[in-house]
């Protein structure tokens, strides 16, 4: 059995992708471990390093926000970078990043900041899971249908948790075609527009 801490790196206080994800992963690594769950926005710096007394495996997951890390986990790990060693050196951070991007591999640059963060704690980095088109996660149920891709790889990471396995990244995408996406997007945009007053034009103009 080992002790997991999963850390919900989204801004949102709910129903975001990233509690999904924390959500399946939990249900993949099987009900043989003890699984604690923290938030960052509105923890201080030292509730944040408590949460990493005495686990095995953290998972921090978190949306993509311009190719990096929301500014709320960031200032958590830049503030807590000098002392975890201190509090655990012996923890193996694993990561999640989830996009709206359709391609998987647009979350590369953020994992490696995890993986930079890590080696400035003096911690162990164990791998990154880049997930893209992530606004179709509640489409289906992870790993069935245009999903299936997804739990596939997903399964695969919880594995070499389960095992402390350090690895190269693995990026995931919908087994979907991305022109019907793509379009899926746009129309989501021209709908959300015209709730709010504006013509399709008005998207195009430039201000």
């Amino acid at each position: 059995m080992m002790k997991i801490l999963c850390i919900n790196g989204s801004p949102k206080s709910k129903n975001s992708s990233s509690e999904l994800l924390i959500n399946e992963l939990c249900k993949m690594l099987g009900i043989n471990n003890e699984y604690t769950t923290t938030k960052t926005m509105g923890v201080t710096k030292q509730e944040f390093l408590e949460k990493f007394e005495g686990v095995d495996v953290a998972v921090v997951v978190f949306p993509l926000y311009v190719d990096g890390i929301p500014s709320n986990l960031l200032r958590l790990l830049y503030e807590s970078k000098d002392e975890l060693k201190n509090i655990n050196s012996d923890v193996v951070i694993y990561a999640i990043s989830n996009n709206g991007f359709f391609e998987g591999k647009q979350n590369a640059l953020a994992l490696d900041m995890i993986k930079h963060f890590c080696e400035a704690a003096g911690v162990k980095w164990g791998q990154g899971l880049g997930i893209g088109a992530g606004g179709m996660l509640t489409v289906a149920p992870i790993g069935a249908g245009p999903l299936k891709s997804i739990g596939a790889d997903l399964k695969t990471f919880s594995a070499n948790i389960n095992e402390s396995i350090s690895s190269d990244n693995l990026f995931t995408q919908p087994n979907f075609p991305k022109l019907l996406y793509k379009l899926g997007g746009h129309a989501n945009w021209k709908k959300s527009a015209k709730e709010n007053g504006l013509k399709i034009k008005d998207l195009y103009e430039r201000r």
